[in-house]
């Protein structure tokens, strides 16, 4: 730990960028071509659509268009990414939607993941006298002592849960990471091999969640135990489109599947509040094979955003700053299931050169903010659950982290915390 912390000090500004070029992230670097890089946030991908097909049926064929790729969905049917040809028709949403096969046409939006400058963090808070470790920022980790991560460790600590980061990625190199990984993950984005991080935000929420504990580097996750698997959904400049993402979710939800353990799906991402049906319908197939999805409420101080909306599928989690208030961006909502620290939240940052070092961020670890933080403690709480009762199904699970909760605000559940805070001691069955 000693060439990424100046001595003497654990504040933010300490974290030193390390020697030379690291060749994982000069490698990756080169590769990129970011397919998201000059499109805005909602914006529909010109010439792309993504035709719901009934079960059964195959992709009707119509003049200028050419299949991509397709997206099982078993007794759902499938979802077909479709682009328009050089030659071909332009309106491939009204050619499709007239055929009798196709359930609906929708089309293929860009969602981007707004990334902050970097603030001023706060002050070191001084470690607890029942804080546990030798993981050098645990001091600035105070979002662990709010939701009882340490006392809930005397149960669990998350093991046998897979928590999929569906994200920017994660650095799998990452010396607090490394050995928390499931394999190199997967990428829908350029074609990759992996889901090796290419903007930095996953690898934050990968460490939020999964951090080694006791190691002599940086921080400890929540869910310290879990394993996470890495689901490359968003590019380099944080952008990915409705398709990509749907493909993340079913990818993670199959691998629990296939390797028979609990998987709590984190999507600290998402978009404007918009008729979605590709989300809905990604989240009615994921929780139908097992998987719980936690989703972030979106940072816009407005309606809860897709896919975070469809709350009858994902838990969607609001951000609460320091007083336990709701933090100033976060959305808000009748669809808020609980809340979660999600302001100066430190964890790790990928040891290499990525876009995030641009808005101001340190490599190696730094504290963000957004609902995208707040989302991994919640999926944390609930790997946490899943692990001293995996007997239980996601719905189980959900409806315990929320009946746990620390109740906020007034009585009962509001717009602005859903059922409160989420208490990990208390979800693992501690007083």
């Amino acid at each position: 730990m000693a060439n990424r912390l100046a001595l003497g000090t654990l504040v933010a500004a300490s974290v030193v960028a390390g020697c030379g070029v690291n060749p994982v992230g000069q490698a990756l670097q080169s590769a990129i071509k970011d397919p998201f890089a000059n499109l805005m946030d909602g914006q529909a991908i010109s010439g792309e659509v993504i035709v719901q097909l009934k079960p059964g049926a195959a992709l009707p064929k119509v003049a200028g268009a050419k299949q991509v790729s397709e997206i099982d969905l078993e007794d759902l049917g499938k979802f077909v990414l479709v682009k328009a040809t050089d030659k071909g028709a332009t309106n491939l949403e009204k050619a499709f939607s007239q055929q009798p096969m196709v359930a609906g046409v929708t089309p293929n939006r860009v969602l981007k993941m707004p990334i902050p400058k970097a603030k001023p963090p706060l002050p070191a808070l001084g470690i607890p006298t029942d804080a546990s470790g030798n993981d050098p920022l645990r001091s600035q980790q105070w979002y662990l002592d709010r939701v009882g991560a340490e006392q809930a460790w005397s149960v669990t600590d998350g093991k046998g849960i897979v928590v999929a980061v569906v994200d920017t990625g994660v650095d799998y190199t990452h010396p607090d990471l490394k050995d928390q990984v499931v394999g190199k993950g997967h990428s829908f984005v350029n074609n990759r091999p992996d889901g090796l991080d290419e903007q930095g935000h996953g690898t934050h929420v990968a460490g939020t969640i999964a951090a080694q504990y006791n190691n002599n580097e940086g921080v400890v996750g929540v869910a310290k135990g879990a394993k996470i698997l890495p689901v490359q959904v968003l590019s380099a400049s944080g952008g990915g489109s409705l398709y990509s993402i749907a493909q993340g979710i079913k990818y993670a939800a199959d691998y629990g599947v296939q390797n028979k353990v609990r998987v709590v799906v984190n999507l600290s991402l998402g978009g404007a509040a918009t008729v979605d049906p590709v989300s809905y319908t990604t989240g009615w197939y994921a929780t139908g094979k097992g998987a719980l999805l936690v989703a972030a409420a979106g940072n816009s101080n407005t309606a809860v955003g897709t896919p975070a909306r469809w709350d009858k599928y994902y838990m969607a989690i609001s951000a609460l700053d320091e007083k336990d208030e709701k933090a100033n961006f976060s959305c808000y909502g009748p669809e808020i299931s609980v809340g979660a620290p999600g302001t100066n939240i430190m964890a790790t940052t990928p040891s290499y050169d990525v876009p995030l070092n641009k808005y101001g961020y340190p490599k190696w670890y730094a504290p963000l903010q957004g609902t995208s933080m707040a989302c991994p403690i919640a999926a944390s709480v609930c790997a946490l659950t899943w692990s001293v009762h995996p007997d239980w199904s996601w719905k189980q699970v959900r409806q315990h982290v929320e009946k746990t909760a620390k109740d906020l605000g007034k009585s009962g559940k509001d717009d602005h915390t859903g059922y409160g805070i989420v208490q990990a001691a208390a979800a693992v069955g501690l007083k």
